[in-house]
Parts: structure tokens; sequence; C-alpha cells
């Protein structure tokens, strides 16, 4: 006896991968406080300082504010890099993390939306010598997939999206890549 498998199992299985691979590495909207003016886009030729900064409550070890800070400046140079150089100007970035949670892999793995990954903040643009506040905006990344996938991706595979939508954001790039 000869065993089959569905015409629909070949297709599946790559569907169901390339869905669950899209969420940890899709990029939150930013939800604007002051809207980013077309002539405070950060492009090709200007200097940014990028800071990150836990608010109070928030637990963030050295490694991982030093690991966000790198991901949010390499994101943002690699966008800034798409558009056209003007006048050379000097901007700071300040992520402030309202929320930062690994969650729980374990009680991900058991059942989806338990153990939930949290990254949110309160990002401000400034201008880099006056200091003067350009644009306001949140951003809130969850992650919150369950079974096998839930259980072995932690906060590092979240946090390349996260800084992806905050340099899509102060690049005015329209929609940012899925993070790897």
């Amino acid at each position: 006896m000869r065993c089959r498998t569905s015409p629909v199992v070949p297709v599946f299985v790559p569907v169901l991968v390339l869905l669950l691979a899209g969420c940890a590495g899709t990029a939150p909207k930013p939800e604007f406080v002051r809207p980013l003016a077309e002539d405070s886009i950060i492009d090709a030729n200007d200097k940014v300082a990028v800071v990150v900064a836990a608010s109070p409550g928030v637990v963030l070890q050295p490694t991982e504010k030093q690991r966000l800070t790198d991901l949010v400046a390499q994101q943002i140079a690699a966008m800034q890099a798409a558009n056209a150089a003007g006048d050379e100007r000097s901007y700071r970035v300040e992520v402030d993390l309202t929320r930062y949670d690994k969650g729980n892999a374990l009680a991900r793995a058991m059942l989806a939306g338990l153990g939930q990954i949290h990254i949110d903040a309160r990002v401000t643009l400034l201008h880099g010598e006056s200091g003067e506040q350009l644009s306001v905006f949140k951003i809130e990344k969850t992650f919150a997939w369950g079974g096998v996938y839930g259980g072995v991706t932690g906060i590092e595979d979240v946090e390349p999206a996260f800084a992806a939508a905050i340099a899509a954001t102060v690049t005015a790039t329209a929609e940012p890549p899925a993070a790897q």
C-alpha cells in the first residue's frame, strides 16, 4: 500500500513558515505625538546621535542598552542613505524605553498570548545643535506567538523590527523593510 501526501502539504508548509517568520520581524507603526516636519527628515549626509534610556521602573542591562543603541543607529544609517543629500545637519534621536519585557519563552511555547515580549518607547527627534524638539512619537512592539516559534523567539529577535520602525519614521521611509 502506498502512502500519498496531499498536494496541499507542499504548499502549506512554506506558506506557514513565511507567516511565522513575519511576526517578530514586522516593524510597528508610529503613533505621533508631534508629527515629523518635512524639513526635519534625516537625509544621506546628516549626522545622527542615538541615545537609549530606560524610564523609571524599566530594567535594562548595559549590554541590552548598547545593543539597542547600535541597532537603531545602524538602521538609521542604512535608511538615510536612500534619501537625497541636502545640507549637512545634526540630529539626536532619544529613545526612552517605557516597557522592555522579555516575557517567558516557556509560557509562549505552551500557549499563544502568554509570556509576551514587549518593547515600547517614546522617541524624540531633536536638532543636534539647538536641542529643538522636531518630532515625538511612540513605538510599541509586541510578540505573542505560541508553540515552538514562540518558545524559540527571544527579545533579540524582536529588537531589529523595533529599531527599523524608529529608523523608518525619522528618515520618512514609507514602509520599513522586514528586519532580519
